[in-house]
């Protein structure tokens, strides 16, 4: 999800101290806002859902970090050719995982192994969320008095909005789409056992990379996201072309001529961009300020119901 390869170009062109992993307790009286579909689709697939939700809250309670999980809303139909390209694969992936199945009764000790390995795989790529599935994990949230809110569209989007309105001081998520939201403080790869996290500071990293947050959104963009899952763009190329518009840039101001946009070069100069009007729209989407109703969201404290929890996890 999100942005190939972002992550990649982040740790190979920022400092450590803007990319860094770091022990939950660093982040104690911190608010965060959760992207809940990411971790309800990891811990369904280890077939441990409530059972590692319930670790996630704990440990997040235990070092005084105080989530806001936001659930998913209607998706936009702007990913609607990408959400059908999602079930078609993890159809693909499940009718793999049947043949791969109906072969072990004939395959000896070290190959049922691999097979048993290949099956643990693919059954990670198609694992389905359900109401029920949601309503179990809201009812352990409500136990354990953590806020949650369903987003009107898309999660990442109020999640980023909530940042953005100092709601909360970051977001956990480990979809790279954040960056493009607003998020200043972004934790990917929450690890339940050492309780440590990888820490993006994107201040530093913007620092780090010379770049305005605008200029990064407009390259994330173009480089491909959910949105433009056709583009022939790739992250390489764009920062290649970002580079020759930074010569360009410092030529007309030297000579003090009208500096136009990365994008409006791009279209004057080359032939990279081939829908400018699609690509100016995704823009809007991701900053899209049209949350407005959630600027006076109030979080409420709420008490945690102990006898609740141990009845929920009697029956895991």
């Amino acid at each position: 999800m999100g942005i190939r390869y972002l992550n990649r170009f982040l740790e190979d062109n920022c400092l450590r101290d803007s990319i860094k992993k770091t022990h939950l307790s660093k982040l104690k009286n911190k608010v965060m806002v959760v992207d809940t579909s990411i971790y309800l689709y990891r811990f369904l697939s280890e077939n441990l859902l409530i059972e590692n939700m319930y670790s996630f809250i704990s440990i997040l309670k235990k070092y005084k970090i105080k989530p806001i999980f936001i659930f998913d809303g209607k998706p936009p139909s702007e990913k609607k050719e990408l959400l059908q390209q999602r079930r078609a694969e993890k159809k693909k992936a499940e009718e793999k995982y049947i043949e791969l199945n109906n072969l072990l009764l004939n395959q000896d000790n070290e190959d049922k192994k691999k097979i048993v390995n290949e099956m643990e795989k693919l059954k990670r790529t198609f694992v389905k969320i359900n109401d029920e599935d949601v309503k179990r994990v809201k009812i352990l949230m409500d136990a354990f008095g953590v806020n949650y809110y369903d987003a009107p569209g898309e999660a990442d989007q109020l999640c980023g909005y909530l940042v953005k309105k100092n709601k909360a001081w970051g977001c956990i998520s480990d979809d790279t789409d954040m960056f493009l939201y607003g998020c200043n403080y972004i934790l990917r790869n929450i690890n339940l056992l050492k309780h440590t996290c990888i820490l993006y500071d994107k201040v530093s990293i913007l620092k780090d990379l010379e770049m305005s947050e605008n200029i990064f959104c407009e390259i994330m963009i173009l480089s491909g996201t959910d949105y433009n899952i056709h583009s022939k763009t790739s992250l390489k190329e764009t920062i290649r072309w970002y580079y020759k518009y930074l010569d360009y840039y410092y030529r007309c101001k030297k000579d003090n001529k009208i500096i136009p946009t990365f994008y409006t070069w791009l279209v004057q100069n080359t032939k990279y961009i081939t829908d400018y009007n699609n690509l100016l729209k995704i823009y809007q989407i991701f900053n899209n300020d049209d949350l407005k109703e959630w600027d006076n969201m109030e979080i409420p404290d709420k008490k945690m119901d102990l006898l609740l929890i141990n009845e929920i996890m009697k029956k895991c």
